[in-house]
């Protein structure tokens, strides 16, 4: 009995996403009316079935080749088309969901893949990957309190952040505070993951973007010895050489400037930093 009002329940909350997807295509309605929309159907949706044929099996083939050839909008029309032919949840509606959050991801469509993977974690399973990947999502949009949000409930579900998607929804939300200006809860951020153990170059490459726009070069300058420590990376050592440049130390910023062409080749960039730099 248990089981079959658990089938029934997230039936309902597919045939609300699905509602809202069709929805979605017509206009922008909310998603408060959408969900009304979804419910006034309850009674249709628990009296359906469905069931996988060769040619949905198909479709989903087509969705992934899609994607892989980076037609990602057409990819997403695919996945929909296959969403709009059932009306339960079984294991192959859950993998077209998680093809179809990638491809709008990739599509640039973040709030609608956000909505999938909340869609994701009501079908499917509460999964910290799906709350990772909608912060993911949310930060990419310029949505810093949703991410969070959803960060917070991933990791209440993956509390020794062992689950895949914890270090990049961290490192997502802090470039999203960045872009809003607020370098200090992305140093916060930054901090965590190394103080965590999740210390990378990508980390490190913006936790020295973040001490650099607070202009203090001195403290990005330890962090881009770290990240370079760990592996080479084109962009911080640029910005290491931009930090010597403004603390006033030309002769090394102009070495390190020559030094990065040496190794990544001639750079406009660059070669306008050093053109300025020869006349100091």
């Amino acid at each position: 009995m248990v089981d079959s009002e658990a089938r029934r329940a997230r039936n309902v909350k597919f045939k609300m996403y699905k509602q809202y997807k069709k929805t979605r295509k017509i206009s922008k309605i909310k998603k408060s009316i959408v969900s009304a929309l979804f419910l006034s159907g309850m009674m249709l949706l628990l009296t359906g079935c469905s069931h996988v044929t060769s040619e949905m099996k198909a479709g989903r083939e087509n969705g992934i080749a899609l994607m892989e050839s980076g037609d990602y909008e057409g990819a997403v029309a695919e996945f929909d088309s296959l969403i709009d032919q059932t009306t339960r949840v079984t294991s192959f509606e859950i993998d077209v969901l998680k093809y179809r959050g990638e491809a709008e991801f990739m599509l640039g469509d973040y709030g609608a893949a956000a909505y999938t993977y909340d869609t994701l974690a009501k079908v499917d399973k509460p999964r910290a990957e799906y709350y990772y990947l909608g912060a993911v999502s949310l930060a990419n949009s310029g949505d810093q309190d949703g991410a969070e949000n959803r960060l917070e409930s991933g990791k209440s579900a993956d509390a020794k952040h062992e689950v895949t998607g914890y270090a990049e929804a961290m490192e997502a939300l802090g470039a999203a505070y960045m872009t809003a200006g607020d370098e200090e809860k992305a140093d916060e951020l930054y901090q965590t993951l190394v103080d965590e153990g999740f210390s990378s170059t990508e980390v490190y490459n913006r936790w020295m973007m973040a001490a650099m726009k607070k202009g203090n070069y001195e403290e990005a300058l330890q962090h881009a010895e770290a990240g370079l420590a760990l592996s080479d990376e084109k962009e911080i050592a640029f910005n290491q050489a931009v930090c010597y440049e403004y603390l006033g130390q030309y002769e090394k910023a102009l070495e390190l400037f020559r030094s990065y062409e040496e190794q990544y080749g001639q750079d406009e960039k660059a070669d306008h930093e050093i053109a300025f730099l020869v006349t100091r």
